[in-house]
């Protein structure tokens, strides 16, 4: 058996064995659900949004920005402050 030549098959399998598994899906389901799943608990861990990007498979964080819902707590931690003290 060669390489699947497109996500049709792997998502149908998945969104297969999550409804076997008593899982309502929305209108997202199969392959994107893993990997946006990933993405978000990769977030949820604090890693790089760089590192999220390379896993994904991503050429632009941009893409990456998009695809993943990062929490407005997470981003006041990182916030860099204003230069020379201005608010």
């Amino acid at each position: 058996m060669g390489p699947f030549k497109s996500a049709s098959p792997v998502s149908r399998i998945v969104r297969k064995r999550l409804r076997h598994g008593g899982v309502a899906l929305g209108r997202v389901g199969g392959a994107h659900l893993l990997r946006h799943s990933l993405a978000t608990q990769l977030v949820g861990r604090r890693r790089p949004i760089n590192e999220v990007a390379d896993l994904l498979g991503h050429r632009s964080i941009n893409t990456t920005a998009l695809y993943v819902k990062v929490a407005t707590s997470q981003l006041a931690e990182v916030a860099l402050p204003f230069p020379r003290g201005a608010a």
